[in-house]
């Protein structure tokens, strides 16, 4: 293999610092496990990034991961959170097309903890895979990265029976893609997981 590009080179330690606005409790980082991940970029070149999961995560996300870079599905980054590019702030990563986990945050918009927060869901590419919120009669309200175009063409998009995505299903693993649109949300970077 290529010596890879290095996308992220941080600490154990650097990637648990706690969110400024929101620090998170220790049991939550106690149960937390890093990876250093290999995927291929945009570039077509090897790169090594990184991932903050639950330890009851991380090894699905890992294999993830392994089955992306056989397929050679390509990924824009995987850089976390904590780093000095994104300081925890999603809307940032995601307008950057960073693909991550860990995030100790409320759902947008609520007051209810998102699945980020426990180490428990992860967002690949979301320029390509947006996050697209409807009204009742489904019409968008908005979307986010707010210029992102979801083509199943373009490379690094999922959709519904990619192998990626069936992966992780038959691991558990829920699907944003597959939640209904009629007045909410499809997610289609975002996979989570109950345990």
């Amino acid at each position: 293999m290529e010596q890879p590009i290095i996308d992220s080179s941080m600490s154990y330690e650097e990637m648990l610092l706690q969110n400024p606005n929101m620090e998170a409790p220790q049991d939550v980082l106690e149960e937390l496990e890093s990876r250093d991940i290999i995927y291929y970029g945009y570039d077509g070149k090897v790169h090594l990034g990184q991932i903050v999961m639950h330890k009851k995560a991380i090894e699905d996300v890992v294999l993830f991961f392994e089955e992306a870079y056989t397929l050679q599905f390509p990924i824009k980054s995987v850089i976390p959170i904590a780093d000095k590019k994104y300081v925890w702030d999603d809307e940032v990563s995601c307008n950057d097309n960073n693909s991550s986990g860990y995030n100790f945050r409320y759902i947008a918009g609520t007051t209810k903890m998102s699945n980020h927060a426990r180490g428990l869901a992860f967002d690949i590419n979301p320029v390509q895979n947006p996050y697209i919120k409807y009204n009742e009669n489904q019409e968008e309200l908005w979307r986010a990265p707010k210029d992102a175009i979801y083509d199943v063409s373009i490379p690094g998009t999922l959709f519904a029976g990619h192998p990626l995505v069936e992966l992780l299903k038959s691991k558990g693993w829920k699907w944003g893609g597959d939640w209904k649109n009629e007045g909410g949300p499809v997610d289609y970077q975002h996979f989570e997981k109950s345990i």
